[in-house]
């Protein structure tokens, strides 16, 4: 199946249970597919995926919540109870739109990721699950946040992904001397536009090659400019066309 093809099916499925129960508390998705939640504090109904393809399960809120929570506070790493790869969290991404039922009152906190593969593969995951699940749950909505660098005067490196601009990432190159980044050293690294100390790089289809060189890209950019490890970043303005709350837990950036 491809990703149109899977993106189609996610929609329908959700389509149907909307027409049925109305829409989600949460959007949201992990690495291999959607996680949907029509939330209550008693009961949770989860649309996500199974061996043989999407599903819908009723599970006790508390006891689900404590043991993904569980996994979040131990997060990405080496150590016995850590899941190796942001791959293996139990959701990437979630988004309350004031929906029916009830949201957390406290969300996951973020892990921070304990090296830079880690990291760019928790950011190729996000990127790529958007490709797929965003278009499926949000429409033509798009979804973005800022990584900021703290090594380098909290100048960030910025990330958007929906189906109508593909994936695109920023970079500030302001306020440096001379000026900014010889034009010619930023393209050699992929850069592509300058747009007033900025410069751009758009990847037209958010699927696995492009999720993959665009978090290559941001992590080499961050690397590039004085950042000694994950612990130096931040995340900021974290959105989905600015309706409602989006967490991503999953990302390994502290805030």
């Amino acid at each position: 199946m491809t990703s149109a093809q899977r993106t189609d099916a996610a929609r329908a499925v959700l389509d149907a249970v909307v027409g049925r129960i109305g829409p989600p508390t949460l959007y949201g998705g992990d690495a291999y597919g959607p996680n949907i939640r029509w939330r209550t504090d008693e009961r949770t109904l989860l649309l996500d995926h199974g061996v043989g393809g999407l599903q819908l399960a009723v599970r006790r809120t508390a006891a689900l919540e404590r043991e993904e929570y569980a996994c979040f506070e131990r997060g990405v790493g080496d150590g016995a109870e850590q899941v190796s790869y942001a791959s293996s969290l139990p959701y990437l991404w979630q988004l309350y739109r004031s929906g029916p039922g009830s949201p957390p009152k406290v969300f996951p906190a973020g892990y921070v990721a304990p090296d830079w593969e880690r990291l760019e593969e928790a950011l190729e995951s996000l990127l790529r699950a958007w490709g797929e699940q965003l278009p499926a749950q949000v429409g033509d909505d798009a979804a973005a946040f800022n990584i900021v660098n703290r090594a380098n005067n909290d100048r960030v490196v910025g990330l958007l992904c929906g189906r109508t601009d593909g994936l695109t990432v920023l970079v500030d190159d302001r306020g440096l001397p001379g000026g900014g980044t010889p034009p010619e050293e930023m393209e050699a690294r992929g850069w592509q536009v300058p747009l007033m100390g900025w410069w751009e790089a758009n990847f037209a289809e958010p699927g696995w090659g492009s999720a993959a060189a665009a978090a290559q890209m941001a992590v080499a950019e961050l690397r590039l400019r004085g950042a000694r490890s994950p612990r130096d970043l931040g995340l900021d303005d974290v959105s989905c066309a600015d309706r409602g709350l989006l967490t991503l837990p999953g990302l390994g950036i502290g805030n």
